[in-house]
């Protein structure tokens, strides 16, 4: 049984059976992995993977293959110089071209770079989506490019990556389940607190790794998640700066190698052009350094920015950049934890109105939803308690008639014209089906949320906005 509803596979893998080949089996090894840190972090066994094992380039593509794409909630595509050659996930790919703008918007295609590979090679539709890197330069080999966990399942970095991935997967399961028991497909991501994360030398890889699973695990979300263009200065910056608006901080891992010469700024390097593009912006730079003494580095702007790192413990940097975020988090949400929404419902959406209140949790919102159990008049008095309490109302026509949102509407300005405090907020969701009679009502400053083409947190922001105004 899948775990999302309304799809007969939670995640399908894409792949080049060239790349599972060997006694290691990485593919295999990876998405069992990955099947099982997915549900225990669901807390269900309630999750189907799909991952076809016999076919390879020589055989045609099966419409049970093409059904199995198009009812998938999430795609994984491990790419690789194999997966860019292979015949079969050529035709594959092809069979979701159409419609993967639409699912990399939505972030349902997660792509593994399993080796080294030019972002540039891969179909336009996701070409520009960083993904997970899970490939190192093996420096105890000379520098060579190899996949993590390769030689050795235990490496660090490895499962670092298998539990970043499988957080982000986990998070998009349930927001699209969320959503579709809402009422509709998902349209946006939950909203979280950023980190933007600058890229990291070579010789930072592990760190980097480590800080990723460290942030993740504290539920906070990685920026940049798409490659910037770096043969054009003015587009690099507007696409750097648009993350960092979305960021609380500015984090950097510094190692002794300067980093990668930019072409566009006259030899600077990407380190530091990206230190000065986040102080230009004004986020809050923490920096680390694993340099014992700055003074020993030549690159004159590379060693400004050792100098100006902190020395310390990782780990004590690690928390430091999780309090960092969470700070501003109360400080934004302080407000919003202070208010409280009714979610009010007839009994045929009253799934509906559970769903809509975890998304309202999401902002820090308390919300509640109208009991079932009880008689008439408890049920009654439960109702008058929510709307003399609530600071926001909002109702839901979904499956009910138009004559119980008209009739709640009528009573509930009885009960709230008795409050001391005015309605702070009052919104109308509409919910399936799609095609309902008009209620044929006009309320001063009503909010209407529709639900019926796609539901997500960020839908639900102008109503809470509308509940933290000052009065």
């Amino acid at each position: 049984m899948a775990y999302v509803p309304g799809y007969d596979h939670d995640v399908f893998v894409s792949y080049a059976h060239l790349d599972n080949q060997g006694d290691g089996a990485w593919v295999s090894t990876l998405v069992r992995h990955l099947d099982t840190e997915i549900r225990q972090r669901l807390g269900t066994q309630d999750l189907r993977l799909w991952i076809d094992r016999e076919l390879d380039g020589n055989h045609p593509l099966t419409p049970e293959i093409m059904r199995a794409i198009r009812r998938s909630a999430t795609i994984i595509l491990i790419v690789s110089p194999s997966y860019v050659a292979s015949e079969w996930c050529a035709r594959e790919r092809n069979a979701f071209l159409g419609f993967a703008r639409d699912c990399v918007s939505e972030g349902r295609i997660f792509v593994v770079r399993y080796r080294e590979i030019d972002p540039q090679i891969l179909p336009p539709e996701f070409g520009d989506l960083i993904g997970f890197k899970f490939w190192t330069q093996d420096h105890d080999a000379g520098g060579v490019a190899r996949p993590l966990g390769l030689t050795d399942l235990k490496e660090q970095a490895y499962f670092a990556a298998v539990i970043n991935l499988a957080d982000k997967l986990s998070q998009k399961l349930k927001e699209i389940r969320t959503a579709r028991i809402a009422g509709a497909p998902s349209s946006a991501p939950a909203t979280v607190e950023c980190v933007f994360l600058a890229r990291s030398t070579d010789d930072m890889e592990t760190r980097e790794a480590e800080l990723v699973s460290h942030l993740t695990q504290a539920g906070l979300r990685i920026l940049p998640e798409t490659w910037y263009r770096e043969d054009n200065e003015q587009e690099f910056r507007a696409a750097m700066q648009a993350d960092l608006q979305r960021c609380s901080v500015f984090v950097q891992v510094l190692g002794r190698l300067p980093g990668r010469r930019a072409r566009f700024a006259e030899g600077r390097r990407f380190p530091a052009i990206q230190h000065d593009i986040a102080r230009e912006v004004g986020k809050p730079i923490l920096q680390w350094r694993d340099a014992d003494d700055p003074a020993t580095i030549q690159d004159e702007a590379h060693r400004a920015l050792l100098e100006g790192a902190r020395a310390g413990g990782f780990e004590e940097f690690k928390r430091a950049v999780v309090e960092a975020t969470r700070r501003k988090e109360q400080t934004s949400r302080s407000r919003a934890a202070n208010v409280a929404v009714f979610v009010n419902a007839d009994r045929t959406d009253l799934e509906i109105a559970r769903n809509l209140s975890e998304l309202f949790a999401q902002h820090g919102v308390m919300s509640s939803w109208p009991i079932a159990e009880g008689g008439p008049e408890k049920i009654r008095q439960d109702l008058e308690e929510n709307l003399k309490a609530c600071d926001g109302l909002v109702l839901i026509y979904g499956a009910t008639e138009p004559s119980w949102v008209r009739d709640q509407l009528r009573q509930g300005r009885k009960i709230l014209g008795r409050r001391d405090q005015p309605l702070a907020g009052l919104a109308i969701y509409l919910g399936p089906p799609p095609e309902k009679p008009e209620l044929a009502v006009a309320v001063p400053e009503l909010i209407t949320l529709d639900g019926r083409n796609g539901v997500s947190p960020a839908m639900l922001r102008p109503f809470v906005e509308r509940l933290t105004l000052e009065p």
